[in-house]
């Protein structure tokens, strides 16, 4: 095996399992509504700079996921 196979091997490898396994990014989905009655509204709240909306943090403590919530009017 040549030594530039190795080096090369492990970035392949790395590029994979970076495409296969990569969460995108910040990725948000905003909801019109929370998502369940089981979230918690975190108090948090942002502007979205794409989409230019104000958008609700909420957080739901069983599964520790955050959801995103269309600003309601506030």
């Amino acid at each position: 095996m040549t030594p530039l196979l190795i080096p090369l091997g492990v970035f392949v490898a790395v590029v994979l399992i970076w495409f296969f396994f990569r969460s995108g990014g910040y990725k948000r989905h905003p909801l019109d509504a929370p998502p369940g009655a089981d979230w918690i509204l975190t108090g948090e709240r942002f502007l979205d700079p794409q989409s230019r909306e104000m958008l609700e943090v909420w957080f739901c403590p069983r599964t520790g996921e955050r959801a995103y919530v269309r600003g309601r009017g506030q």
